[in-house]
């Protein structure tokens, strides 16, 4: 005798379909019935099914996932936060950190950034295009990719540069 309580239903359409079957392949029938049934389900997860056992998951993973859940949260708190702040930032939690990447037009508007974000003067990564500031924020790991803040800064010190030149 079996646990599973859809075994008898599943008989009597295999049943029906090869006895008053109207095509070639009562096979097919059956499976077609099966399925109009909803006893033919795909499962995405296989220890779902019957005698199989889930194995616990690490505490590493726990942890992990624990952290991604909270990256989430504080990046969705975070948009409503930053509402009106400049350089059209977008916000998304990716791998357990919060991402936040803006498009400065002016150092003040980059200041302004990782003032809000209390990164204060953390040491900064430059690629060239964008400037990486690391931080946590929120209580999770952030990041602060300001697109464009090199050229910024390389523009302030061509005006500083200019500005020493010209004195006597």
């Amino acid at each position: 005798m079996t646990a599973n309580p859809n075994i008898e239903r599943a008989a009597r359409a295999i049943a029906a379909a090869v006895v008053h079957g109207t095509s070639g392949d009562p096979a097919l029938e059956a499976a077609q019935q099966l399925d109009k049934l909803g006893l033919l389900t795909q499962s995405t997860d296989p220890f779902s099914t019957p005698g199989r056992n889930r194995p616990a998951p690490s505490p590493a993973a726990v942890a992990a996932l624990d952290q991604c859940r909270r990256a989430k949260g504080v990046a969705d708190t975070t948009r409503a936060q930053i509402d009106g702040m400049p350089g059209e930032p977008d916000v998304s939690a990716v791998g357990g950190e919060v991402r936040i990447v803006v498009h400065p037009e002016s150092l003040a508007d980059w200041k302004q950034w990782m003032h809000a974000l209390g990164v204060g003067d953390a040491r900064a990564d430059s690629t060239g295009a964008a400037m990486t500031v690391r931080c946590t924020y929120g209580g999770v790991r952030a990041r602060l990719v300001g697109y464009g803040v090199p050229a910024l800064y390389g523009e302030r010190l061509d005006y500083v540069g200019r500005r020493t030149a010209a004195r006597p």
